[in-house]
């Protein structure tokens, strides 16, 4: 069975295996070598030569991506020819090869490239996976789940939803009930079936992976994760237009969090970070949309020029370096928008220290009085820390600069509340409702509570 808190999402998986203790480092010397061996000694050569090569590709001093993949190529077409003839020996290595090759592909901004070697190592892991099953979730279908996402990224939606399928029907064999990893599997269905425009067949898996997160439960939940997913999904139908869902699901979320503890302890931080990166994201479909279409669409922090675009909630924490940098480069832009509006600079290119803080990220700074520039402003900011939490730009101190920053967002659409609030309710339950997920991820269950019940409230 798989772990409570699931298997990794994909870059633990392409990376090559430590060096064994007191294995000599890969040099070219080393594969120099192994090309004589496997001329004399095919056998055991070849196999030598294809995993030297891969290690020279992550060796010291560290090569460059596009020097790094022609080492891989010669390692992935050594690999092809040991399994050509239908043995089962090298699958798994032949697998790692490939998706070795697609990740280093990926960091050279050779997508096409990447994407094809994503599914050879797909099929190579299928293939070793049928001639000797294993119990867990497995390599194949953590590969998988890196395809589809590689497939979105390339426009090709339903074939990104048949391999999220497929990843899904395998977690869902090998999960215990109310297992998060299947519930992180349907969440990445659900964001595919939406860009694929398959809107119902998106709520229904939706609804499925809410109820398993109930599913065997005979005590109360000791963990944040159902009430985090639970606020996800309130903010998410909210955005597709049914509220009545939404405060529902609010209320189930903060009646969770009353179950908790005041305080938790932070030992599954980094998969709770990642599960509000992804529900945060896919909740900021909208605003993302809009700014692509806005008449300076870069001003926004969206590219125009480039042929990857965000694709929410889905490939940023899966190593997809392309659409990384283009994602990364939008913070600028994002952060000079704010900016002109603020005064006060705003950090990108690093996380700032305690002393360099600025005091707006906790709403004490002065505010515009104007409320379209302090929409605006609501809007900059939160599309500001939506890109920073998928980046994986977050502190591992919720309580110096994520939270403030979160409840600058509340503080702003407070303000803004107060002067519309028939046009700012929607907003402020949102940006309580990102305030409450963080607390959650860092483990402040009561503080949780009481922005979820002060979020429903609204939502009536």
């Amino acid at each position: 069975m798989t772990p409570a808190h699931g298997a990794p999402s994909g870059h633990d998986h392409a990376l090559p295996r430590a060096r064994r203790p007191g294995r000599e480092p890969v040099t070219d010397e080393t594969v120099a070598r192994l090309r004589v061996l496997a001329r004399t000694d095919p056998a055991s050569g070849l196999p030598a030569l294809a995993e030297a090569l891969r290690g020279r590709a992550y060796g010291e001093p560290r090569p460059r991506p596009e020097e790094a993949v022609p080492f891989l190529e010669e390692s992935a077409a050594i690999y092809r020819t040991l399994v050509a003839d239908g043995g089962t020996e090298h699958l798994g290595a032949a697998a790692n090869a490939l998706a070795s090759l697609a990740l280093k592909c990926s960091l050279a901004h050779a997508d096409g490239l990447a994407l094809a070697a994503r599914q050879e190592a797909a099929d190579l892991a299928s293939r070793a996976e049928a001639a000797r099953p294993v119990p867990d979730l497995g390599r194949a279908a953590v590969l998988r789940a890196d395809l589809a996402h590689a497939l979105a990224e390339a426009g090709r939606f339903d074939e990104a939803v048949d391999a999220a399928r497929a990843v899904a029907a395998r977690s869902r064999a090998v999960t215990e009930p109310g297992g998060s990893d299947l519930t992180r599997r349907l969440l990445d269905l659900t964001v595919l079936l939406r860009l694929a425009g398959r809107t119902e067949e998106a709520v229904a898996v939706e609804h499925e992976a809410l109820a398993w997160l109930h599913e065997g439960r005979t005590e109360p939940d000791r963990g944040p994760v159902p009430a985090l997913r639970a606020a996800g999904a309130a903010l998410w139908f909210a955005d597709l237009g049914d509220p009545a869902q939404g405060r529902l699901l609010l209320a189930e979320a903060a009646r969770t969090c009353e179950r908790l503890p005041a305080r938790g302890e932070r030992g599954d931080f980094g998969f709770l970070e990642g599960l509000r990166a992804d529900l945060f994201a896919r909740s900021g479909v909208r605003d993302e949309q809009a700014a692509a279409d806005a008449p300076d669409p870069l001003a926004l922090g969206i590219d125009p020029r480039r042929h990857l675009q965000p694709v929410l909630g889905l490939s940023f924490h899966h190593w997809s370096f392309s659409l990384r940098d283009s994602f990364r480069d939008g913070l600028v832009a994002l952060a000079r928008a704010v900016e002109a509006i603020t005064g006060v600079p705003e950090q990108t290119d690093r996380l700032p220290d305690e002393d360099d803080l600025p005091e707006h990220t906790d709403g004490r700074s002065p505010l515009p009085d104007d409320p379209g520039l302090l929409a605006a402003l609501g809007t900059l900011t939160r599309r500001l820390d939506l890109r920073r939490a998928v980046l994986g730009v977050h502190p591992a101190s919720y309580t110096r600069i994520a939270l403030p920053r979160l409840r600058r967002s509340v503080h702003i659409e407070r303000r803004l509340h107060a002067t519309d609030p028939a046009a700012g309710t929607r907003r402020l339950v949102r940006a309580l409702t990102d305030l409450a997920m963080a607390q959650l991820v860092h483990c402040d269950h009561a503080d949780a509570t009481g922005t979820l019940h002060e979020a429903h409230a609204l939502a009536g």
